[in-house]
């Protein structure tokens, strides 16, 4: 008995004074201690996403590792594979190319596409996000390429669209036919973000660019909220409908010429002093989300219920749909 007495004063005054040896050491640099160990193999058949380190360690010269090294910022990676960092959209005839990175930084990138393409470069303003090409003929006929980078709908994204357009009768209007390179070129895009390293730079001329979210949330003035897509009907049905799987919102039904989606929502009520152990309530309510046209490029998207609880979480569901958008 009095064995056991000293052992349980013992423990805990050793564990005590292990656990501040450990903790009044420096460990700041333990992580130079780690080996890069061979590449994981992975099943036939089976791939997995490319592994980039962006703190790498300087291992080919282990005698310069110190606490001096200091770690290169990361870089940049564009890539058009499974990762979603560049894709091509298409939404009717409207085709874009999306990539996760904003204006400012995309600008210079697309002008270095165009020096280097066979079209030239023609004009650009930074102010406008607008690119031109130099004049080309096809099949006669004299046109010009124009690309225009936007903000996307997400946070810290790009949009990028070309026009294939001619002049007739003082007007440039788009060019119809076989002779339309817009297709091509975006393709052409994606490839060459794809294939192209970049050092994550940015163009301070083209910093305003940055500015032009597309999916803004915000409040009328009697304090009821909506969220503003800076985008024409088609688009703004299409990002909501997408923003809902993605927030994995049931969609009973939906009326798209109403501009009506019927959703159910759940929402977990905590309950109790102690909310990370004692169990919650659950309530399932039933929605409507508006998509209404505002204007020609410009659509609100709004929540409503009949049910009076529902009222309650109104916020909750436009908030979960704001965060799928952005």
């Amino acid at each position: 008995m009095k064995l056991l007495l000293k052992l349980l004063v013992v423990l805990p005054l050793m564990i005590t004074l292990l656990s501040c040896s450990y903790l009044l050491t420096d460990h700041g640099n333990d992580y130079l201690k780690e080996k890069q160990t061979a590449a994981l193999v992975l099943p036939e058949g089976q791939q997995s996403k490319p592994i980039v380190d962006y703190y790498p360690i300087n291992t080919l010269n282990p005698e310069k590792v110190g606490e001096s090294y200091e770690v290169p910022m990361p870089q940049q990676i564009f890539s058009s594979g499974t990762s979603n960092e560049v894709r091509m959209h298409k939404l009717g005839e409207l085709r874009w190319v999306y990539v996760e990175t904003l204006p400012s930084s995309a600008w210079p990138i697309m002008k270095d596409f165009w020096v280097s393409s066979q079209y030239g470069l023609g004009a650009s303003d930074p102010n406008t996000g607008h690119i031109e090409s130099e004049s080309i003929s096809i099949q006669g006929i004299e046109s010009k390429l124009v690309m225009k980078i936007e903000h996307g709908i997400r946070q810290a994204s790009s949009e990028i669209f070309v026009s294939h357009i001619t002049q007739q009768d003082n007007d440039w209007i788009r060019l119809e036919g076989e002779g339309n390179l817009e297709e091509n070129i975006l393709r052409s895009v994606l490839d060459y973000f794809a294939s192209t390293p970049s050092t994550g730079g940015t163009s301070l001329v083209a910093l305003n660019l940055n500015y032009g979210q597309k999916a803004v949330l915000k409040q009328t003035n009697n304090k009821s909220s909506y969220i503003e897509l800076n985008l024409e009907y088609s688009r703004a049905w299409a990002a909501v409908d997408r923003a809902l799987k993605e927030a994995l919102i049931k969609v009973n039904d939906l009326d798209r010429d109403e501009g009506v989606f019927y959703v159910g929502f759940s929402k977990e009520e905590e309950k109790g002093f102690f909310r990370s152990i004692v169990s919650r309530k659950s309530y399932i309510g039933n929605y409507r989300v508006v998509v209404k046209e505002m204007d020609n490029n410009v659509c609100w998207v709004t929540i409503d219920s009949d049910e009076e609880e529902s009222q309650l979480y109104l916020r909750d569901l436009l908030s979960e749909i704001n965060q799928s958008l952005s």
